[in-house]
């Protein structure tokens, strides 16, 4: 057991240091005035699909606060699935 609490204080220890040495990276990139994070393309991609299923529904949405709507089959489909 000894081995076990050396380790969870070496743990503990650790973390707000891991944290610290965090801020102060981020805080000289900000100096810097480079960017926070690198460029990620998984989640620009991700925010783009994101923009456009909001989009889609906000136009599904007018489109059927309007008179004009019609339910077709395949929304009938889409409901049942």
């Amino acid at each position: 057991m000894a081995t076990g609490a050396g380790l969870g204080g070496l743990v503990t220890a650790l973390v707000p240091l891991i944290g610290l040495v965090t801020i102060l990276k981020g805080r000289s990139r900000r100096k810097r005035g480079l960017p926070e994070e690198p460029a990620d393309d998984a989640h620009e991609k991700r925010r783009a699909a994101t923009r456009e299923s909001e989009r889609r529904m906000a136009a599904y949405l007018a489109q059927r606060s309007t008179a004009s709507y019609h339910v077709s089959e395949d929304d009938e489909q889409e409901i049942r699935r």
